[in-house]
């Protein structure tokens, strides 16, 4: 199977060393002047808790910056505001029949990839992976019990696809499941930059997420599934770092702060659509007007 990973970040490594485990032959869309960030291969470490950690080697067969070749399986490692550039539109020409996997969560990533791409092609993979670069290259944990949710009409071919490179994966029915655990979990995230990533009240939080989940509920005919009140995700984001082979907070930041448009993209479409649908949205205007540019 030949696969294309357009973005090389730390999703982008982590998925293309499951995909080529699992004897994948896996090429890289990068941006220009990267192209030789693989030469000799990249280390890829997963950490385990409690034991020692394992260390292999990804090696691409192909890095480009620009699209060259027809691929089974497309996979778009890049944040949502990058789902709507160019880089990603020019691919609509040269992918005719793969598979199109995308790893967003944000209200408008399916239409914004249904207009380039048949719907039926589109997968959305939900990560349960916390992935960062470290000194000795691209470095990641797996929750323990936890799996990559994957949905769409070809999700088995992709939860085969991570499952012979010994990843967990698992195929979820219910539609906007990806989109459903952003709204549980960003509105906590935007609090805790709003916080300069120290443990604030959350209570506010809360009752964004509450607001988030029913706006993706009602985009997808759902009834509101539960969010976590303030008490519990201030009790998991004081559990979370005891439980994490790494040091968690300088993660949250990095990453977090690195993809703060995604957050700020992701608020806006809450917003929008809740507005639009005469749902309340009070507490994701506050939280959202509480952020920085």
């Amino acid at each position: 199977m030949k696969v294309l990973i357009v973005g090389a970040g730390a999703l982008g490594q982590v998925f293309g060393s499951w995909l080529a485990a699992g004897g994948a032959r896996v090429s890289y869309l990068v941006k220009p002047g990267r192209e030789k960030w693989a030469d000799g291969g990249a280390p890829v470490t997963r950490l385990r808790s409690g034991r020692a950690p394992v260390t292999g080697r990804l090696v691409p067969y192909e890095v480009m910056s620009e699209a060259a070749g027809t691929w089974d399986m497309v996979w778009l490692c890049v944040d949502s505001g990058a789902l709507r550039g160019e880089t990603v539109a020019r691919l609509s020409g040269s992918t005719a029949g793969a598979t199109i996997v995308t790893i967003g969560q944000d209200l408008d990533d399916l239409d914004t990839l249904a207009r380039l791409w048949p719907k039926e092609r589109i997968v959305q993979a939900a990560p349960m992976v916390l992935a960062f670069p470290a000194p000795s290259g691209m470095t990641y944990w797996t929750p323990p019990g936890a799996a990559t949710g994957v949905s769409g009409p070809r999700a088995p071919q992709v939860v085969a696809a991570l499952r012979a490179g010994g990843a967990r994966a698992r195929r979820v029915r219910r539609a906007g499941a990806g989109e459903m655990t952003a709204a549980r979990m960003i509105p906590f995230i935007a609090a805790l930059e709003q916080a300069g990533w120290t443990l604030p009240r959350l209570d506010g939080a809360a009752a964004a997420g509450r607001e988030a989940v029913a706006v993706v509920a009602a985009r997808h005919g759902r009834r509101a599934a539960l969010s976590a009140p303030a008490w519990a995700a201030r009790l998991a984001l004081r559990v979370l770092p005891r439980l994490t082979p790494f040091d968690l907070w300088p993660y949250l930041e990095a990453h977090f702060t690195k993809v703060g448009a995604q957050t700020r993209l992701m608020l806006d479409g809450w917003i929008a659509e809740g507005a639009a649908r005469g749902l309340p949205v009070e507490h994701l205007k506050a939280l959202r007007e509480g952020l920085k540019p």
